[in-house]
């Protein structure tokens, strides 16, 4: 099944920006919402903004029955915590019933990818390496990770027509020279003066190069059978330790309660966007297994995680973005 037009949700976000700006340069038709349009990459050929709310599901059916998608890529979430509950859950959550539901109503859409996470997976202690896609998904007090549950849970109830191929992935961080805004899990290790060292966490970390994403992505748009649910992650991990003494940084002890409680009155004064369950997700990184993407695709990485993260840094050096 080649694209015939890709509809992107979310294109103006990190992944989405980088997806649409790779598909649109293959000559395939991409139409890319969002509240706005991308502040840096604006003039790209065979590329269409239109300025979309999520949430309504009227008029995001208007534009899926104007424009005739043959794929929906669903990229609209909000990954950073926010203080509005109702807004974080009506963006992840409902929006993203919402295009799921008009993709099945609109013949057109042959494939429909969905952007879950690992985060789903929950941080525990307990979670071992190389989790794989049956394992249960328990997002715990992570709302981002919740609301990937819950969507992942609707998806999976709901009774689609059959020809509407359903495909989501479960990625770790991504990264890369794309991203452009400020902070940033790159930059804030980069820059950062010192790193923790959680005391009783296991600090292991999973990024995947947005070049191996784009490839990836390539081979699934153009199988018109292809369904199911697959990790999208690196076949290895590093840890927050390797990556600050690649750096030469410096690492501070501090345990697990203590760095919590700083993300929360962090939180609740509105000074960082640190949600305290974020400190759980920095004390056990989550590893998941590449296997059944590796077999599925036959696929080869280009980027393991630690080099992923030095040429997103070497790259982003070069460009200005870091």
């Amino acid at each position: 099944m080649i694209p015939t037009k890709i509809l992107i949700t979310g294109s103006s976000g990190y992944c989405g920006n980088f997806l649409a700006v790779h598909f649109a340069q293959k000559g395939i038709p991409v139409v890319g919402l969002d509240l706005r349009p991308h502040p840096v990459i604006k003039d790209i050929p065979n590329y269409k903004f239109l300025a979309f709310d999520v949430r309504n599901k009227e008029v995001f059916k208007k534009i899926v029955e104007m424009e005739q998608p043959s794929h929906i890529i669903h990229l609209a979430y909000l990954m950073d915590p926010i203080h509005d509950a109702k807004y974080e859950f009506d963006v992840d959550v409902v929006g993203s019933k919402n295009v799921f539901e008009v993709a099945n109503e609109v013949p057109s859409v042959k494939q429909f990818i969905l952007m879950s996470s690992t985060s789903a997976y929950g941080a525990s202690p307990d979670n071992p390496d190389w989790i794989t896609e049956d394992r249960p998904l328990n997002g715990y007090d992570y709302n981002y990770g919740i609301y990937k549950k819950q969507v992942e849970d609707y998806y999976a109830q709901f009774s689609k027509r059959a020809n509407l191929k359903l495909v989501i992935f479960r990625m770790c961080t991504a990264v890369g020279p794309s991203y452009y805004k400020k902070g940033g899990v790159v930059s804030t290790v980069y820059h950062a003066p010192f790193l923790t060292d959680i005391m009783g966490g296991n600090g292991k970390v999973q990024f995947i190069h947005e070049d191996d994403v784009k490839e990836i992505f390539d081979r699934v748009a153009n199988d018109e059978k292809l369904e199911g649910i697959f990790n999208l992650v690196p076949n290895d991990f590093s840890s927050t330790h390797e990556l600050g003494m690649t750096l030469k940084k410096t690492f501070v002890p501090v345990p697990l309660w203590l760095l919590s409680d700083i993300f929360w009155l962090l939180w609740t004064l509105r000074l960082a966007n640190l949600a305290p369950a974020m400190a759980r997700l920095m004390a056990f990184g989550i590893v998941a297994s590449s296997e059944k993407l590796t077999k599925t695709f036959g696929y080869t990485f280009k980027y393991g995680t630690k080099a992923a993260f030095m040429d997103a840094i070497e790259k982003r050096k070069a460009n200005g973005t870091l």
